[in-house]
Parts: C-alpha cells; sequence; structure tokens
C-alpha cells in the first residue's frame, strides 16, 4: 500500500500538513518523495504539488515515487497493483512504472477530446488502485480509483483549490471520497480552468472545471469495462 497526496492551487504551493503527511508515510515507509510545478493558463498561474510515500512489494528494488518524465513534465502517483494491462500481465518489475510509461506514450499521441489514449489504457488495467497523473503536455490532470473503490482516494476543495489523498487529515478540511464511478479529468489549458462550483455530475464540488468519464458495463462509450470479470 503507498500514499498518494496531490493539490492544484492558485494561491501557492499546497503540501500536506504534518499530520497527514505522517499518516501517509505509514502507508508508505519505504520512500517518501516530492515534485512540484506552476502551471500558466489564461487566467491564472497554477500551483501543482505532488507527494507519494512507497510500500515496495514488487519488483527487485524501491521504485520512487511521484513517477516523473523530465521530457514532458508528466507526473504519476501511484496506490495499486497491476495484475494485467490489457492481455499484457504485469509479473515482473514495478507496476506503477510500467503504467507510468503506458500513460506517457498515450498522452503523447493524444490530441482530442477526450483523451481516448489515456482513458484507454486506464480502463484496461485489471487490479485495485487510486492515482492522480498530470500530463503535463496537454494541461490535463487525471484522477480516480479502480470501479470497485479497493483503493482509498479522498478530496479537499476550497475556493481557491482542490487536494487530494489516500487518507485525511480530520482536523484539517472537509474531505470527502473520490466516486469510485468514473475517471475524472481537470483540464488547466482552457479559458474554464476556473469555474466556482463547477459540479461534475453531481459527485465532485471544485473550484476547477472538471470532466467525468464514467466506466460501465458496454463496449461502446470512449472508456470501457474494467474489472468486470478478474481472470
Amino acid at each position: 500500500m503507498c500514499g498518494i497526496h496531490a493539490s492544484i492551487s492558485v494561491d501557492g504551493y499546497q503540501h500536506p500538513s504534518y499530520d497527514l503527511e505522517d499518516l501517509l508515510r505509514k502507508r508508505g515507509p519505504d520512500h517518501t518523495g516530492k515534485c512540484q510545478l506552476r502551471a500558466d493558463d489564461s487566467e491564472a498561474s497554477l500551483y501543482l504539488s505532488f507527494t507519494s510515500t512507497v510500500l515496495a512489494l514488487r519488483g527487485g528494488h524501491v521504485a520512487p515515487q511521484p513517477f516523473t518524465d523530465p521530457r514532458t513534465g508528466s507526473v504519476l502517483c501511484w496506490n495499486g497493483e497491476i495484475w494485467k494491462i490489457g492481455k499484457d500481465a504485469v509479473s515482473s518489475g514495478n507496476d506503477g512504472e510500467i503504467l507510468f510509461k503506458a500513460l506517457v506514450h498515450a498522452a503523447s499521441i493524444d490530441t482530442v477530446e477526450p483523451p481516448l489514449g489515456v482513458l484507454k489504457v486506464l480502463s484496461s488495467i485489471s487490479g485495485p488502485f487510486a492515482f492522480v497523473f498530470l500530463d503535463k503536455v496537454h494541461g490535463r490532470f487525471f484522477f480516480g480509483r479502480d470501479r470497485l473503490g479497493r483503493r482509498s482516494l479522498l478530496y479537499n476543495a476550497t475556493s481557491n483549490s482542490i487536494e487530494f489523498a489516500s487518507t485525511s487529515d480530520p482536523s484539517n478540511g472537509n474531505w470527502k471520497e473520490v466516486e469510485a464511478d468514473a475517471i475524472y479529468m481537470i483540464s488547466y489549458n482552457t479559458e474554464t480552468t476556473l469555474v466556482s462550483g463547477h459540479t461534475a455530475s453531481g459527485y465532485l464540488s471544485s473550484p476547477f472545471s472538471t470532466n467525468r468519464y464514467p466506466w460501465n458495463n458496454g463496449s461502446n462509450d470512449s472508456v470501457g469495462v474494467l474489472n468486470i470479470l478478474v481472470e
């Protein structure tokens, strides 16, 4: 089990509180990593920060998180276990590293909305997970959980920021659970970045414009089927 914290703010970098970071370290005692970056859109400067704590269970080494790509600036915080990506079993190596490479590649060829490449990769995962993924090239911030909600992810929104974490600090913020019904995406490279009180289909209230891509049992949507059958 690993710990995730990520935030987007217009007021400067927002890091986990001391108590929250302590809880995250207990989830991932083998490594703690941080990164931060700034993004500018047409309306405001946005400050993005990421913290990951790692419990190493797979592979021959501790894979530091957050995963970062120097070429694109993309970032992944991952808490999960991948049995397969599509038809390919993940039986060796670090599953987070494998997923990050697949997401970075998918994002590099995504040029339209919806971001079909990234969504296709995420929908093909067999296994429990929660994540946040920044596609820095297109200014897209993805987050979500598998359709059964087997890994935790919560959010805390204020008028100028939103943060995500694997667990919450009940003394600091009004934390709510991210629904396990969809993959969510915040796009900050548009003129509609700041939309006070925006709601994604009634589930996620955030100061940022949020798109929702639901899981379903059909095969004709942009996300596809996730974990309907455990093979």
